[in-house]
């Protein structure tokens, strides 16, 4: 198969993430299943699996508590930047303070991370 210019900048180019797959992604580094996230929000598990299939978009005070929860912040929640790097960024982020977490014998949302650009 013959690839031109364009078509190795499409491969290369990261993916948009939803926020739905964003959910996803947040929730399974903390280890948190689906029924954890909807206990500690007190919501319904069908709410979650909403969010995550990008079939509704959680409320503002929602996205507040799914910050916190997560550690990030809701602007990185809503973000549709699709920046590989931010992107890796956010996983080692998330991946340490799991570590942590787990070192200290806590949960990772206690733990608070900064990042000084």
């Amino acid at each position: 198969m013959i690839h031109s210019p364009i078509d190795s900048l499409i491969e290369g180019a990261p993916a948009i993430e939803t926020l739905g797959a964003r959910l996803a992604r947040l929730r399974r580094m903390q280890g948190l299943s689906k029924t954890d996230v909807a206990d500690r929000l007190g919501i319904s598990i069908t709410a979650i699996c909403h969010w995550e299939q990008d079939r509704s978009r959680p409320k503002a005070v929602r996205l507040r508590s799914l910050s916190q929860l997560f550690g990030v912040s809701t602007a990185d929640l809503l973000s549709d930047d699709g920046v590989a790097g931010r992107q890796n960024l956010a996983d080692l982020v998330a991946r340490t303070r799991a570590e942590i977490a787990r070192v200290a014998g806590t949960n990772p949302s206690k733990v608070r991370i900064v990042i000084e650009m």
